[in-house]
């Protein structure tokens, strides 16, 4: 299994959990309103730093990893301007 942990700046987190559905993820958590810093600057929901982001998160069957690694990073080329996604991919080593 995996667990794809992505990061969405936008107003449609839909065009996440709509590539995470199509790839055969059967579940996932959301995170809304998220803020923090990174390469783009920082996000605080503010005047000074506007913007918010979504976190969202799912684990998944290493049959259906490989497609989803591909729907992202489709959806990444995809983006709108002031939209950015990044995500990350990690081993688990179980899910209960």
């Amino acid at each position: 299994m995996k667990m794809f942990w992505i990061i969405y700046a936008g107003s449609r987190v839909a065009k996440v959990t709509e590539v995470l559905l199509s790839c055969g993820a059967t579940g996932y958590t959301e995170f809304p309103r998220a803020h923090g810093a990174g390469t783009h600057g920082r996000i605080e929901g503010t005047r000074v730093w506007p913007g918010e982001e979504t976190v969202v998160t799912s684990v998944v069957p290493l049959a259906c990893a490989d497609k989803l690694d591909a729907g992202l990073v489709a959806l990444q080329q995809q983006l709108e301007a002031g939209e950015r996604l990044h995500f990350a991919v990690l081993p688990v080593e179980s899910f209960r």
